[in-house]
Parts: structure tokens; C-alpha cells; sequence
């Protein structure tokens, strides 16, 4: 069963459960719009399935609702930020800002968090710095979390550590928002198979025994296998080393330059952030830049189209696509995915709303 709910009503529920944990009426709405912000563009392994996952944080004494955040390193053009353990997207997003407006002087800026919750869909924040007319790039890691097998490896030893790219085009609602894991897939994207009852594509992941399987309750270790299993590297069998390699670069600048941990040793659940931003009006007008970038992607989805694909798309289209169609008919949950939001609904005091299963 699934239940289909409104995207307003879904940001007022979750608003309303983040509330009930202490997070100030601002932060909530953030959090909320968030995360159904990530159902709407159809990445449903970093929208409100997170939600049940954040208040056990909050209510086991991880995160710590409201907290400011503080700068406690800086230079002109740089800035190492603790997000006071707070919820990940209060602080996410003051911290593009400042390095956005650190940018708009220096003309580049690079700003590192740690001690922040997880700050969910990493293309969020190139959303928003790009609407300022930045050009920007980001990751995040996951101290203490192993899910990613090393190139080669049949065990865990690191986060996916997604990478984000962003760049303005003449449409500021239809930017190049570059978004990946450097895992084959989030791991989010599991739950949401788990939750779901759904099988999962060849190649995503191996079995606690290090064999292919289609079952994504054996990465959990809750499948045939009691031993949990591992995601593989972006690039497949004979590319993996690719995308390995590009795992632990973010995982470095994520981790090692914030100070926040990594894949060795750190809190489990929260983020080690960078994000940079770059100002291309210090090499041309940003309306060179736009227009150089918009007949750069007409360019390259010229036909000839390869056999099977009826049109080519670029990095934020898909998102965009899904947008559109769930604005107009709802977001669809799989019921175990809504019962966990009810769960945390009924602990945090918040009246559950009555839906329609369909």
C-alpha cells in the first residue's frame, strides 16, 4: 500500500514533528523543506524517510536542535565551521552563504564543517549558490560510517561521499546541478528497496559473503545473510577504481580537512561538509558565462541519439521532470516509509493527520 500526499501538507507534518523536538519554527521549516524538497525531485532516499532516523538522533542526545553555529577558523577567503551539533540543514545553509558572500570579495572561497547532523541532498546547496550567480562544488562524509567497498574489495571501508557540482545557466530555475554518490547508489536508496519490498539492479551491491545480490536487505545483514554486505564504487567491474578514487578525494576534504572524521573514526549519522564557491565574474560577465553554458548543453544533446534513448539529458532535468509531476499529483510513500513518520510524529506529541491509503 502507498499513501499520496500533497506537498504542502507533507512540509506542515514534518515542520510540525521537528518542532516537537526542540528545533526552532525557522530551522523546522528548513529541515521540512528539505526533505520533501528531495521526495519532489524523486531522491526519496534523502527526503522524509530521514525523518524517523533525525528525531532518535535528537532524542538519543546526538544532535542538538537550534544550536548556533560558530566560526572558529578564518581567513578572507576561507572559514572552519562547528555547526554545534544542530540538525545538518540550518548550518548547511549559513555556511554556503557565508561562502558565497565570502566569494563575492575574494572571488573563490572554500568553507569546511564539522559537529553538524546530516545535511541531506548535497545539490540543495549548489541550488542556492548558483541563484546567487556562483559558480559552486561541495561533498560531504560520514565519520565512523562504512558502506563502500574499496575498488577491488569485498568489504566496507568508506561512506558513498557525494559529490555536488553546480553552475548557473541563463534560467536560474534550470541550472547544471551535478548531484552523485560516489558509491554506485545512496544507501538511501536501499532503505527506500528495503521499505518498499522492491529488488535492487545488478551491480549495486555484494552479499555479506562478497557475492552479487539483487537483495537489499542483505546489505542490512536482515537478508539470507547475517553478515551485512557492502555498496560498490561508481564505474561497475571494470571502472570502479574511478569513482573509488573520487570517494576517498571527497572523503579527505570532507573528513580530514574539517576535522570532523573519517570512515576510521568519528560520530556515526552526521557530516564532515565542504563547500566552495567560485565568483565567474572575475573572468568574464556572468552573462558569458551563461549563455557559453547554455549552447554547451544544446551542443552536446544534439541527435544522433544512440539506440533506446529518446533524448539526452543533462545533470538536474531528471530532478526538475519529477518535480513538476509530483507538485501535481503528490508524493507517493510506500507504507513502512509512513508508518516510521507516524512513529516519530507520536513521539515528539505531534497529532498524526488522517490519510487515504492508495
Amino acid at each position: 500500500m502507498t499513501v499520496t500526499i500533497e506537498a504542502p501538507a507533507l512540509t506542515a507534518y514534518i515542520a510540525r514533528i521537528f518542532e516537537g523536538v526542540g528545533a526552532p519554527p525557522e530551522e523546522a521549516a528548513q529541515v521540512a523543506e528539505h526533505l520533501v524538497g528531495s521526495n519532489l525531485r524523486g531522491h526519496d532516499s534523502h527526503g522524509v524517510i530521514r525523518t524517523f532516523g533525525y528525531v532518535q538522533q535528537v532524542r538519543n542526545g546526538v544532535l542538538k536542535p537550534g544550536a548556533p553555529l560558530t566560526i572558529e577558523r578564518e581567513t578572507a577567503s576561507t572559514a572552519l565551521i562547528s555547526g554545534g551539533w544542530n540538525l545538518g540543514m540550518p548550518p548547511a545553509i549559513q555556511a554556503m552563504d557565508l561562502a558565497v558572500r565570502k566569494a563575492k570579495g575574494t572571488g573563490i572561497a572554500f568553507v569546511s564543517m564539522h559537529d553538524v547532523g546530516h545535511i541531506g541532498r548535497v545539490g540543495a546547496y549548489g541550488d542556492q549558490a548558483q541563484r546567487q550567480g556562483m559558480i559552486a562544488m561541495g561533498g560531504v562524509n560520514s565519520p565512523g560510517g562504512r558502506l563502500v567497498a574499496a575498488f577491488g574489495g569485498s568489504h566496507r571501508r568508506t561512506g558513498t561521499s557525494p559529490l555536488m557540482i553546480a553552475m548557473p545557466t541563463g534560467n536560474p530555475d534550470e541550472p547544471f546541478i551535478l548531484d552523485m554518490a560516489t558509491s554506485v547508489v545512496a544507501e538511501g536508496k536501499l532503505k527506500v528497496a528495503v521499505n518498499a519490498q522492491k529488488p535492487v539492479p545488478d551491480g549495486w551491491i555484494l552479499d555479506g559473503e562478497g557475492n552479487a545480490s539483487n537483495d537489499a536487505r542483505d546489505f542490512y545483514g536482515t537478508g539470507e545473510h547475517e553478515t551485512p554486505g557492502t555498496l560498490l564504487p561508481v564505474g561497475g567491474p571494470d571502472g570502479g577504481y574511478k569513482g573509488f578514487g573520487l570517494n576517498l578525494a571527497v572523503e579527505t576534504l570532507s573528513g580530514v580537512l574539517s576535522g570532523a572524521g573519517t570512515s576510521i573514526e568519528g560520530v556515526r549519522g552526521t557530516n564532515g561538509v565542504w563547500f566552495m564557491a567560485l565568483d565567474p565574474s572575475g573572468f568574464l560577465p556572468i552573462e558569458a558565462f551563461t549563455t557559453g553554458l547554455d549552447e554547451l548543453i544544446a551542443f552536446a544533446k544534439e541527435p544522433p541519439l544512440a539506440p533506446g534513448h529518446g533524448e539526452i539529458l543533462t545533470a538536474g532535468e531528471p530532478e526538475r521532470r519529477r518535480m513538476a509531476h509530483r507538485l501535481e499529483h503528490g508524493i507517493e510513500l510506500d507504507d513502512e516509509t509512513w508508518r516510521q513518520i507516524n512513529a516519530a510524529a507520536e513521539e515528539t506529541g505531534t497529532t498524526v493527520p488522517e490519510m487515504g491509503w492508495s
